[in-house]
């Protein structure tokens, strides 16, 4: 029982690491920072998604007075960039971009200036920030925990390897589950949200599915039927959990 115990507790913790690697290393992980005025700080976030039918709120952050801020944005293949200075209230600066509709993008920066010190932030290229349809908080839920369940059952079986008694079989129907929910239900919900396509167009099969999603089905799949026909079944299994892990905490 204390062993079980153990592996169930690794397995969660090996799963959190990953899944942390995974949110740092996304593509959709916002650029922050902070620019230092004297003894002032200014803050600053760039998102690199926005899921919404509405505009997009840029803002910064900042008690110093007599700062001025510009947003300088543009289409990616535009040369030009569009300006507009940021209303404070507060110790918050905001200005809102026009949403640029599902799938489309915009490169975007900010130009702080203090006593004509100015400096431009992120940096000079400026950040892609690409505008999706509205999804809901519920869906993005569902998105995330399926996957790290059915991630963490998989690695909870690939350390069977450590158990005598290992009861694989038993356990590999599980994260099925869990990887037909995520890849064949919530994924094309998902993705037909984030292209406003619902009750407007039909979407193909490439726009409502992507091969990663579909990469840890099929990988489990294939883990199960090897289990099932193999002697190495521990093996078998500690291997698969080592490469979905991989897959699951490296973007690519």
């Amino acid at each position: 029982m204390k062993q079980q115990l153990i592996l169930w507790i690794a397995a969660l913790v090996i799963t959190f690491i990953f899944g942390f690697s995974n949110r740092i290393t996304s593509e959709e992980y916002p650029v922050t920072g902070t620019v230092k005025y004297n003894m002032h700080k200014v803050s600053y976030l760039f998102d690199k998604v926005y899921r919404s039918n509405d505009d997009y709120k840029f803002q910064v952050f900042s008690d110093l007075k007599g700062l001025k801020i510009k947003l300088q944005y543009k289409n990616e293949d535009d040369l030009s960039w569009k300006e507009a200075e940021l209303n404070r209230n507060n110790n918050i600066y905001s200005v809102k971009i026009p949403n640029a509709g599902p799938s489309n993008k915009i490169v975007y920066r900010a130009e702080l200036d203090y006593n004509n010190d100015k400096i431009i932030v992120p940096n000079e290229e400026g950040v892609n920030l690409t505008f999706w349809g509205r999804v809901s908080k519920p869906i993005m839920l569902f998105y995330n925990l399926a996957l790290f369940f059915g991630i963490f059952l998989t690695t909870r079986i690939g350390l069977e390897y450590f158990n005598d008694n290992e009861k694989i079989k038993k356990l590999s129907l599980f994260p099925l589950i869990f990887f037909i929910f995520y890849g064949l239900l919530v994924v094309p919900i998902k993705r037909t949200y984030e292209l406003a396509a619902f009750g407007n167009k039909i979407l193909s099969i490439n726009q409502l599915f992507d091969i990663k999603s579909l990469a840890f089905l099929i990988i489990w799949i294939v883990t199960i039927i090897l289990v099932f026909n193999s002697k190495k079944r521990k093996t078998i299994a500690l291997v698969s959990a080592v490469f979905l892990l991989l897959l699951y905490g490296i973007n690519i």
